[in-house]
């Protein structure tokens, strides 16, 4: 009779780190921020941005996970590319409003950022009739391309988080389940049991070496 195989070791993978992937994924917010407003300036739709953002903030996620991507991960990640994209799209909006500013006035793009007046002025122009709503066939591509260009990345870390295997299990050894530091110890201290009673076995009565054995 032959012995069963026996089965192949699963390869423990490292913990996601959720916390740190996240937090390190903040960085491409003022970084898409960035290219976006210089590529609007140039009088370009920045549509290829959104693509970029996507890729960015998965490979930050990855260097900040240890390499895995779940799917609390991908949720991650959608949401700060979405939040990206909005504070890109105000961008175009203040560099707008700079142009004009600085050519009105002769002021720096810096002094008009520092200056609250300019602040104020801009979100009154907003304000009145007409002049958001310009701005939404240039948001609306923007957002068309943009969503085009995000949707494969997002799809890829969905399909991810969904293929990934969980940790391996580690199991304690007898010393860890024992000690009060292990799974199954936390908060005993074992050392400070009584130690168990040897056990001694009942006394047997002597046998007739004469007597009749049972077959």
């Amino acid at each position: 009779m032959t012995d069963a195989p026996t089965p192949a070791a699963v390869p423990a993978l490292p913990p996601e780190n959720v916390q740190r992937g996240t937090v390190l994924t903040l960085a491409i917010i003022p970084a898409g921020i960035i290219v976006w407003a210089i590529i609007w300036s140039f009088g370009f739709i920045a549509s290829i941005v959104a693509f970029g953002v996507a890729i960015g903030a998965v490979f930050l996620y990855r260097l900040g996970s240890g390499g895995r991507i779940g799917r609390q991960g991908a949720v991650s990640v959608t949401l700060i590319t979405i939040v990206t994209l909005l504070l890109a799209f105000f961008s175009g909006i203040v560099v707008d409003g700079l142009i004009g500013f600085s050519e009105a006035t002769g002021v720096s793009w810096i002094a008009l950022l520092t200056d609250p007046a300019f602040w104020d002025e801009l979100f009154a122009i907003l304000g009145e009739d007409g002049v958001l709503a310009s701005y939404a066939p240039n948001f609306g591509l923007a957002l068309l391309f943009g969503a085009l260009g995000c949707f494969s990345v997002l799809r890829g870390a969905f399909r991810e988080s969904a293929a990934t295997p969980p940790a391996a299990f580690d199991y304690p050894t007898a010393l860890q389940a024992t000690s009060g530091n292990g799974a199954y110890g936390v908060g005993v201290d074992y050392s400070a049991l009584p130690p168990v009673p040897p056990v001694t076995p009942p006394p047997t009565e002597p046998t007739d070496p004469n007597a009749p054995r049972v077959p």
